[in-house]
C-alpha cells in the first residue's frame, strides 16, 4: 500500500510540475521590444502582438476591436446632397470621430477614441490644419465640424447641427461603438507592452525561486 501511495504521489507531483512548467512557459513570452510593440498595438489593433509572434492573441484582439470600430465609423458616415450637378451627392465619413478643444466644441469622446492610432492620427492632422479642402472624403473625414464663426471660411464642412440632423441616433450609437473600440484597444496596448498578467500563485512561485536562488548564492 505504501509503495502504491508513493507511486501515486510521484505521478501527481510530476503532473503538477508539468502543469506549472507549461503555465510558466505561457508567461515567459518574448516581448521583443515592448515599447515598439505597445506603439504598434496602439497604431493598429492586433499589430503589436503580431510583431511579437503572438499570432493567436493578435487575431483575437483584431477580431474583437476592428468590427466594433468599423461599425462605429460606418454609423458616423452619411451621404449629403450637393448643388453640384456633376456630383449630386458626397460621402461624409466618420463625422463622430474628431479632435477638437475649441471653445464651445470640446470633444471629450475623442480621449478614449484616441486609443486607436489609425483614427487618432488623421483626426489630429485634420484638427491642426482646419482646412476646408475640396469638400471630398479626404478633406472631411475625421475633421472637426464647422463652427458658426467659420461659416465663411469653411463652407464645405458641415456644422454639428447638420451632422446631428443627418445621422440622428446613429451619431450617438456610432460614437459609443468607437469609444468601446478604443477602450478595448487599451487592453491590447497594455498586454503588448507588459505581457500576460500572472496569477497570485505564479507570482509566489517566482518569489520562492528567487529566494532559493539567493539562498544558494549566499551559501556559496
Amino acid at each position: 500500500m505504501s509503495e502504491t501511495s508513493t507511486e501515486k504521489g510521484t505521478v501527481e507531483a510530476k503532473t503538477t510540475a508539468k502543469k506549472r512548467s507549461a503555465a510558466q512557459e505561457e508567461f515567459d513570452v518574448d516581448l521583443r521590444n515592448p515599447k515598439l510593440a505597445g506603439l504598434l498595438a496602439w497604431l493598429v489593433p492586433g499589430l503589436g502582438h503580431w510583431y511579437q509572434g503572438r499570432r493567436a492573441k493578435a487575431i483575437i484582439y483584431a477580431a474583437a476591436i476592428w468590427p466594433i470600430l468599423l461599425a462605429g465609423l460606418w454609423m458616423g458616415s452619411y451621404w449629403e446632397a450637393t448643388p453640384n450637378a456633376d456630383s449630386p451627392r458626397r460621402l461624409l465619413v466618420a463625422r463622430n470621430v474628431y479632435w477638437s478643444w475649441r471653445p464651445g466644441d470640446k470633444r471629450l469622446y475623442f480621449v478614449p477614441q484616441a486609443a486607436v492610432g489609425v483614427v487618432a492620427i488623421p483626426a489630429y492632422w485634420q484638427a491642426k490644419n482646419l482646412s476646408d479642402g475640396d469638400g471630398g472624403v479626404l478633406s472631411t473625414a475625421f475633421a472637426p465640424p464647422r463652427l458658426p464663426a467659420e461659416s465663411s471660411t469653411r463652407p464645405k464642412q458641415p456644422s454639428s447641427a447638420e451632422i446631428a440632423a443627418n445621422l440622428h441616433s446613429w451619431l450617438d450609437a456610432g460614437t459609443i461603438f468607437t469609444v468601446v473600440a478604443g477602450l478595448l484597444n487599451l487592453l491590447a496596448i497594455f498586454d503588448a507592452a507588459g505581457g500576460p498578467v500572472k496569477t497570485t500563485e505564479e507570482e509566489e512561485e517566482d518569489d520562492e525561486k528567487k529566494k532559493d536562488a539567493n539562498e544558494g548564492d549566499d551559501a556559496n
